[in-house]
């Protein structure tokens, strides 16, 4: 039994593949989902299309705050005709726990902020880094995935696709 174990273990070691799925990366359709703001508004990404989309996957943290802040100082140089700004709480966290968060946040964030408690986005990206920025052409395939960005990097990098 214990022979087996560590073969077992060797073989996730020496093949990640085995023990984890391929996430969604640059060059591949963005999967498609469906979330809900905090104010109950679903959102389908598929309704995106024809923009560019900066897409943040966040859970309960500082790091994940600080993405959103940059997000935030995006939103300000780019505007909003041709890029969305997309906030996704992936981690299941109620709609409560999320609004206590980002009450707390140093300055408030003016893009749309969406739960997602099945995490079916987290399940289909295979989020596995806090926070995880995905850009998504205006024709809906995967630019960039990065797991985190300063909008000094963002901001050229978005003018560039719009």
């Amino acid at each position: 039994m214990r022979k087996t174990i560590i073969i077992l273990a060797m073989a996730f070691w020496l093949c990640p593949a085995i023990g984890q799925a391929e996430a969604p990366q640059k060059g591949v359709p963005a999967p498609d989902f469906t979330v809900t703001s905090l104010d109950g508004k679903k959102l389908t990404l598929s309704s995106l299309k024809g923009k560019v989309v900066l897409l943040g996957m966040f859970h309960i943290c500082v790091p994940c705050m600080n993405q959103a802040m940059e997000f935030d100082k995006v939103r300000k140089a780019i505007g909003e005709d041709k890029l969305a700004i997309v906030g996704i709480n992936t981690n299941g966290d109620s709609k409560k726990a999320v609004q206590d968060y980002l009450d707390k946040f140093p300055n408030p964030i003016h893009f749309p902020y969406y739960i997602d408690p099945d995490m079916s986005v987290n399940k289909s990206y295979i989020q596995r880094d806090m926070p995880t920025v995905v850009i998504i052409d205006k024709d809906g395939v995967i630019s960039a995935r990065v797991p985190s960005v300063g909008s000094d990097q963002l901001i050229p990098y978005l003018s560039k696709l719009l």
